[in-house]
């Protein structure tokens, strides 16, 4: 290994102040009401810690790296007990009803109050920027999964260090690998970014070279580089080596009780190698990809069947295919075969935030438990912040809920992270339409095609906004467009016949119907003949299909809540009826 680094230096000793309380970072004294409060320094470690990282899930790991460090000759989850009952008494607080430190069951902990901070010597007195270029394969290979893998770890070890305190954000790769002054120059200014990290990775059959550099953007130096030379078994060692550098190169001593999350690999470079492979294709989002991720997820299996991110990727996948989205099983099936997988990634790791996320997924589509999905998602981005998947998902559930600020506040979120991802431009569009803003919704949408524009899912989200504003000519168009790309998309099918219906041509939509009725020996469309048929007017078939989608656990159920299509029936008894069946009467409008 060759490097050469230079690190940042800056102190961000301060006074935290939290209801009557106060905690003196550098001398860790606790005052109550200015009185000092006896408490050991062990439990006040631990207080800083959780106050640093206030409102987010903090695992019970993470404290042990962060205050014991990684050579203990202790007890610890006795010490860590003992710290967490200290905190508490100190505080007076009840873990059965807590004011300030939650527990979170078989998780950790959350600091729940608003804190605030004084006495922080933070640079420019803002929030560290820093941009993450995809790393570049140069191995010559045409799927470059292995990159796009390592980088999404690289960003999501970031991004669990302090959210509060470093902002990260994936930027596009540099054209030929070059990174121009002037397009640096852009960068920074788009983007308002302090730091810059880019790498590359060159694989040959047993050995691995990583590269990486940080730079400073404000006076273009170069902080740090280095060059990691491995055999290719050492991958997952070196990702966690590159991450650990650079974090403290970035000095993230600016809160000294901030720690380098890390996830939890398979002890198998080719199962972690297989594992990134399934990623790779479920994130296409068609019957054909998720076929190639499902069986990469069971090859990562094979070499390592204890490890958890390739059952929560299965679970993943087999939660897409009962849904109207992939539409290849019955929901029920599809159903169990994702729990299985999701209990069996959940036993392997109660902290991977993947499973979390996939479980608020099915607690909102198929077990209409709403609180529930929020709660998931919450834990999966207390456990990784910078969890995208999650991000999106709880934007629909949000919109779902009638929140559409906060909706739209999950999904700016995730545009800081990837600002050009097509995903999180298309799911923007699609949440500024749930919330009526259809004139953005269309801007928004058509980013997103430029961006990609052999992406199905795209095409189909315009010509719903589209059909919202009754421009059924241009909504058709776009469903076919989609179509084109996907043949045996449903929810295109369906739509298209929704806006035939508009149009007058009520044969068409007819003839579409039973297009789509004609997938029930693989899936369960009942929930998309419902949109065409109140499309139609004709409501009492609509309602008989809304009454076999909740039975059948036709999903996602709460496209009945969202489409402009349902929007006639909103006053209707029978509809607040369906309401009420589906957890939700209380969006029922008068």
């Amino acid at each position: 290994m060759s490097r050469t680094f230079g690190c940042l230096s800056f102190s961000a000793m301060s006074v935290i102040r939290f209801g009557e309380f106060e905690l003196d970072e550098q001398t860790l004294e606790l005052r109550k009401n200015g009185a000092l409060t006896r408490m050991q320094q062990q439990p006040a470690r631990v207080l800083a810690f959780l106050l640093n990282h206030r409102g987010s899930l903090v695992t019970r790991e993470q404290i042990r790296l962060a205050i014991w460090g990684e050579d203990i000759f202790v007890d610890f989850e006795q010490g860590l007990n003992f710290c967490i009952r200290q905190i508490r008494l100190a505080l007076n607080d009840q873990a059965e009803r807590p004011l300030y430190i939650e527990t979170l069951p078989r998780l950790g902990y959350r600091f729940i109050p608003q804190i605030e901070k004084s006495g922080e010597l933070a640079p420019a007195g803002k929030r560290i920027r820093i941009a993450v270029v995809p790393i570049e394969d140069l191995s010559g290979q045409s799927e470059t999964y292995f990159a796009a893998g390592l980088t999404e770890d690289m960003i999501s070890a970031l991004s669990r260090i302090d959210p509060s305190r470093l902002r990260v954000t994936a930027v596009p790769k540099f054209e030929s690998g070059n990174a121009s002054a002037e397009h640096i120059d852009r960068l920074q200014r788009q983007l308002n970014v302090d730091y810059l990290l880019r790498g590359s990775v060159r694989r040959s059959a047993d050995r691995l070279r990583i590269t990486a550099q940080l730079h400073d953007l404000r006076d273009r130096s170069v902080l740090w580089s280095e060059t990691y030379d491995r055999k290719s078994g050492d991958l997952l060692a070196v990702q966690e080596e590159v991450t650990q550098r650079v974090s403290q190169c970035l000095a993230l001593e600016l809160l000294p009780s901030a720690t380098v999350g890390s996830r939890r690999y398979s002890r198998s470079s080719a199962a972690y190698d297989a594992y990134l492979k399934g990623r790779f294709f479920w994130h296409k989002m068609t019957k054909e990809a998720i076929q190639r991720s499902m069986a990469y997820f069971h090859e990562a299996l094979s070499l390592d069947s204890a490890f958890a991110p390739a059952y929560a990727g299965l679970a993943d996948c087999y939660a897409q295919l009962g849904s109207i989205r992939v539409g290849q099983m019955k929901p029920l099936e599809a159903l169990a075969k994702a729990r299985s997988h999701l209990q069996r990634a959940l036993e392997q790791d109660e902290t991977l935030a993947e499973a979390h996320c996939t479980l608020g997924l099915i607690k909102s589509w198929y077990d209409l438990d709403w609180k529930g999905a929020e709660r998931e998602f919450q834990v999966a981005l207390g456990l990784d912040a910078s969890q995208i998947t999650a991000l999106l998902w709880q934007s629909l559930y949000l919109s779902v809920m009638g929140r559409h600020q906060e909706a739209l506040g999950s999904l700016q979120r995730a545009r800081e992270i990837e600002p050009l991802s097509c995903s999180v431009n298309l799911y923007l569009g699609v949440a500024q339409a749930h919330a009526g803003q259809y004139d953005l919704a269309l801007r928004q949408i058509q980013q997103s095609i430029e961006l990609d524009p052999g992406y199905y899912r795209s095409y189909m989200f315009l010509g719903r906004s589209l059909a919202s504003v009754d421009r059924h000519d241009e909504a058709i168009a776009a469903f076919q467009k989609a179509l084109s790309l996907t043949p045996d998309n449903l929810e295109s099918l369906a739509f298209l016949g929704a806006s035939a219906g508009a149009k007058g041509d009520r044969q068409r939509a007819l003839d579409i119907v039973n297009k789509v009725q004609a997938a029930e020996d693989r899936t369960e469309p009942a929930v998309l003949i419902a949109v065409i048929y109140a499309r139609l007017g004709l409501a009492t078939e609509m309602y008989e299909w809304l009454e076999r989608a909740f039975a059948l656990k036709s999903t996602p159920i709460y496209i009945a809540v969202l489409s402009e299509e349902f929007r006639p029936y909103r006053t209707d008894p029978r509809y607040h009826s369906f309401l009420a069946s589906i957890g939700l009467s209380h969006l029922a409008r008068a």
